[in-house]
């Protein structure tokens, strides 16, 4: 019986270069893959992501799908792969879907955060960017309503990306505070190669008082500027959640 079985994913990315096969280095989607193809020999083995993250960028919630011939239980699918992995990367939970369902065309929303704090803290250092700098929440904000304002984000993703289409529909977007700690929340349909990272990162070049909030609308609106878009570091970003 061929089954489509949904995956439930979270990892710590430091020590990956991302979610997406590559030969010769460590990915999310290379070390799972291996497991499963110890367990289900003989079959095509094709784990299919919501989507891709970058080398260091951590998940809560990654969302994989794969059909595979088997009859095993699904828990004892699980509980074989987690006594296998690595423990930066841990199965939360595998449930039988549709065969339609597909984790990337069926995802219907994304959700990520992005941690940052000017105080240090050596517990944290992999998972929050650490700025140095006192930050100002209110210009932060003022900053991310202008992105929940904005659809088309041709400048906020790498310059190599080969994606024409640069429209996003953002959901939410907003910043919030919590012991010292800020984490900017944002929801849309699809998110561009490094487009948190760098909505993020020139955020945080506008509470710094590097560049002024004017300046932050020219580049959402694609007008020319004397300033490029800064791209905060992998480490203190997380995918989320996936909507369906």
């Amino acid at each position: 019986m061929i089954r489509n079985l949904k995956f439930l994913i979270s990892y710590d990315g430091s020590c990956f270069k991302g979610w997406q096969f590559q030969p010769n280095v460590r990915t999310v989607q290379g070390d799972i893959e291996t497991q499963i193809l110890k367990l289900f020999k003989n079959q095509k083995i094709n784990l299919i992501g919501s989507g891709r993250t970058d080398s260091g960028v951590h998940a809560n919630e990654q969302i994989a799908s794969i059909k595979l011939k088997t009859d095993w239980k699904l828990d004892n699918i699980k509980n074989a792969l987690n006594a296998n992995l690595k423990d930066d990367v841990y199965i939360k939970e595998i449930l039988n879907v549709d065969q339609n369902f597909h984790a990337r065309f069926s995802a219907k929303e994304r959700s990520y955060k992005y941690y940052v704090s000017n105080q240090y803290s050596p517990q944290s250092k992999l998972y929050v960017w650490n700025t140095k700098k006192k930050l100002d929440l209110k210009l932060l904000n003022q900053c991310s309503v202008l992105i929940g304002k904005n659809n088309d984000f041709t400048n906020f993703c790498k310059s190599k990306s080969e994606v024409k289409n640069k429209i996003c529909n953002i959901f939410h977007s907003y910043w919030e505070c919590e012991d010292e700690v800020f984490i900017y929340s944002v929801k849309a349909n699809r998110f561009l190669h490094h487009m948190v990272r760098f909505l993020v990162g020139t955020m945080i070049e506008v509470s710094r008082g590097r560049i002024i909030i004017d300046d932050f609308k020219q580049m959402l609106n694609n007008q020319n500027t004397a300033y490029n878009p800064f791209c905060a570091p992998a480490k203190g970003l997380f995918l989320y959640k996936i909507g369906y």
